[in-house]
């Protein structure tokens, strides 16, 4: 068939391939999109915005158990989750078709289909489609949930963390493999609409590049919620279909059963069978290493999003996604990963930028602050007083070397550090500026205030 010439080809429609090709379109480029499934990736399909439809389902679930205390009388409260998953498939198609419309605006060309590199400049799209050539390529596959060798063969009850956000039943009782970041939020969404939630994590710690303290006061919060979380736990090594579900055993002998078992424990890169080895990339089912302009190391060819590696985030594919658009398009601009915000939409939300406090103290003279919501005016009337903000600064320069928040808008009140961060704004710049009260997100002001001394609704240390 035909070849399409395009000034940039992005193999994959999830977050770095839609943003970078938008904003690659707006720059004046040609620009052509390969997505074998849906646009959007896991992000929007099967990750960040269907769980958050259906936190926000459990969240109103929350606020209804707790109505009486607000003054308000709710008669019953439970969930039904064809309704919650009917709602949450309605808000991801909307916005799938959002993007389409944005590439349609754009000018974007889309091929649907698996695509697969024959050249450094050409793609053929499914076996016998057509042939996309482009001067600049960049792949932008995304990843996929890593699936443990005991588990590599199907059984019933056992559903990886993209698959239970289509759940027609809730669990009355769930297993998660893993306990990172997915494999906490799932637990805490589930937990709320009613499941009985054991969470295992091979490492010392829940979350085990986050700051020490704060995952303690999560995981506290969480085993007061009734979830188990067992870390430092030991591998699965075999797994059992049973009349009421699941019970795997684990490499010291314990045994946990569950209805049903989801699989948390990392993502792998979407590498293999995309053609890599016809563009001399040796990097087949392993992550690609860019430089700080996303290119690798063929001329011409640029990666972006899951598959590099480092935090797999969307909102870090974003940028990729934008720095490979704009780097091309030729502006000056590169990729800096010192300040990447990071997000659990667990009850109550745990949010966190730059190093954690163990972290900077190793590498630089370093102190922490910390400002407990309890004597926050807008936390006490929102009802969600449990929770604290945490600056770690260095006591040399006064950067903010990290930012640390559980508790109520977490995921809101970091971006106000990770921005003073990347402007190498210092605590005082925070202090300066009025914030609006009552606001939770005086709460990054008050810590600011803590770190220098003048924190005003915290008791003086002595």
């Amino acid at each position: 068939m035909a070849a399409h010439d395009y000034d940039l080809v992005f193999l994959g429609g999830g977050p770095a391939g839609y943003q970078g090709a938008i904003r690659a379109a707006q720059l004046g480029q040609k620009v052509a999109v390969i997505e074998d499934t849906n646009l959007g990736g896991v992000c929007l399909n099967q990750g960040c915005i269907p769980t958050k439809a259906i936190r926000a389902s459990a969240e109103i679930l929350n606020q209804a158990r707790l109505a009486k205390e607000y003054g308000i009388v709710v008669s019953e409260a439970k969930p039904d989750m064809s309704a919650i998953i009917g709602r949450k498939n309605r808000i991801v198609n909307f916005l799938r078709g959002e993007v389409a419309n944005l590439f349609k605006a754009n000018k974007i060309t889309l091929y649907n289909g698996r695509g697969k590199f024959i050249s450094p400049q050409e793609i053929r799209v499914n076996d016998s489609g057509p042939v996309v050539k482009g001067n600049k390529m960049v792949i932008a596959t995304g990843s996929r949930p890593k699936i443990p060798p005991v588990f590599a063969k199907p059984l019933p009850g056992v559903v990886t963390s993209e698959a239970i956000l289509d759940i027609d039943r809730l669990p009355e009782s769930l297993l998660i493999i893993g306990g990172g970041i997915v494999g906490l939020e799932i637990a805490s969404i589930m937990a709320a609409l009613g499941s009985q939630v054991t969470v295992l994590e091979e490492r010392e710690q829940m979350l085990p590049k986050e700051d020490r303290e704060t995952v303690a006061y999560l995981a506290e919060i969480m085993k007061r919620q009734g979830i188990n979380l067992i870390h430092s736990a030991t591998g699965v090594e075999a797994r059992a279909q049973t009349q009421d579900g699941v019970t795997v055993t684990l490499a010291n002998g314990d045994t946990h059963a569950a209805q049903m078992v989801v699989l948390a424990a990392g993502r792998v890169p979407n590498t293999t069978d995309i053609g890599l080895e016809n563009i001399g990339l040796d990097y087949a089912g392993d992550f690609i290493p860019v430089n700080e302009y996303m290119e690798t190391e063929v001329k011409n060819i640029f990666a972006a999003g899951d598959v590099v590696g480092g935090w797999l985030l969307a909102h870090v594919a974003f940028m990729e996604g934008i720095i490979v658009a704009e780097y091309t398009s030729g502006l000056p601009n590169s990729m800096d990963y010192r300040v990447v915000p990071r997000c659990l939409y667990t009850f109550p939300e745990f949010a966190s930028v730059g190093l954690p406090e163990e972290e900077a103290k190793r590498l630089y003279p370093a102190q922490s602050f910390t400002y407990p919501f309890q004597s926050h005016g807008m936390a006490q009337a929102l009802g969600a007083s449990e929770g604290m903000a945490k600056l770690v600064v260095n006591t040399m320069t006064g950067e903010i070397l990290g930012g640390h928040v559980i508790g109520a808008h977490a995921s809101e009140l970091v971006s106000e550090i990770a921005l003073a961060m990347r402007n190498k704004v210092m605590p005082s710049g925070i202090i300066n500026t009025i914030h609006i009260h009552p606001t939770m997100a005086e709460a990054v002001l008050e810590v600011a205030q803590a770190s220098s001394r003048k924190s005003i609704h915290t008791m003086p240390r002595s």
